[in-house]
């Protein structure tokens, strides 16, 4: 059994700043405060927190969500889901960075900014996943990319899944709304989803399998399979920009705005997403296996190098 746990659990470091667990706790509740701060000076209302305030802030909360989502928003204000959102962020990036300007540029990615443009949700996953596998009920309240986090350790899945069997015993079959979530909306599939469902699952399995033990390239190899994925919902995994170098993390900053081509090219302009999501894994995936032959050949571009 432990080879078995080695070969599907292989221990992948993906921080690289070292913080006691008293020093991250004190550095989250100082950064919360200071951005729920300055969340209080952003105005409520139009486009800016469209989502917030005509759903989740009001308690309706759409049937597809899990159901204990409406208990979690119920705690939160407009400023501190802004502060909550980006402390999080800043702790998962600082985390992960490797190089002041990859985690500076990290926080101009589009679904950081898409996510408290809106006051979406994907802030209180991210929060959740900082302190795997305790918060998995707030982890899981967008659980399109947070699901695939806990498959980097045993004990994370472990937990998950007594998790998931409660909430099934105690709100019954919620997760058939969820996997349904298309068919709620009456103006049919949006044009900003660029999910491609079961037919990516092939991709997706040999993803997961060059992925294990690392969470953020299987929240990025999960995308292959989910058929609704809007930009905004990739942010659980935009920490990992802060783990490329320079210049590649730049680019993918970069990439991450190329869904807006849009606006000039119409809808199809949307699925343009991916690239951003594949320049991430990619990248990921030629720093853990730098010796294979598809690493080198990326390697030797100037975009991969220092």
């Amino acid at each position: 059994m432990s080879k078995w746990e080695a070969i599907l659990f292989p221990e992948q470091e993906i921080y690289q700043q070292r913080f006691s667990s008293w020093k991250l706790f004190l550095l989250f509740i100082v950064l919360t405060v200071v951005f729920t701060i300055i969340g209080t000076m952003i105005p409520l209302g139009g486009l800016i927190g469209f989502d917030w305030s005509h759903f989740y802030g009001i308690g309706r909360v759409p049937p597809f969500y899990p159901p204990w989502t409406i208990y979690i928003v119920n705690l939160f204000t407009w400023p501190i889901l802004i502060g909550l959102t980006t402390a999080s962020f800043a702790i998962a990036a600082l985390r992960r960075s490797i190089h002041p300007i990859s985690l500076a540029v990290s926080f101009f990615c589009l679904p950081l900014l898409w996510t408290l443009f809106l006051g979406q949700l994907e802030g209180i996953a991210l929060f959740g996943l900082l302190w795997m596998p305790w918060l998995v009920p707030l982890a899981l309240i967008k659980p399109q990319l947070a699901i695939f986090a806990f498959g980097a350790k045993k004990q994370y899945l472990i937990v998950a899944i007594i998790f998931l069997l409660l909430s099934l015993i105690i709100f019954g079959l919620w997760p058939i709304k969820t996997l349904s979530v298309e068919s709620y909306y009456g103006e049919g599939r949006y044009q900003q989803n660029i999910g491609i469902g079961l037919w990516g699952l092939p991709f997706a399995l040999i993803a997961f399998w060059l992925s294990r033990g690392d969470m953020d390239m299987l929240m990025l190899s999960g995308c292959f399979m989910l058929s609704h994925l809007i930009p905004y919902n990739l942010l659980p995994a935009t920490p990992a920009i802060a783990r490329l170098k320079p210049l590649p993390a730049i680019l993918a900053v970069l990439f991450s705005w190329m869904p807006l081509v849009a606006n000039r090219i119409g809808p199809i302009g949307w699925w343009f997403g991916w690239l951003f999501i594949l320049w991430l894994w990619i990248n990921l995936a030629v720093m853990r296996y730098p010796q294979h032959k598809f690493s080198r050949f990326f390697a030797k571009s100037l975009f991969f190098r220092n």
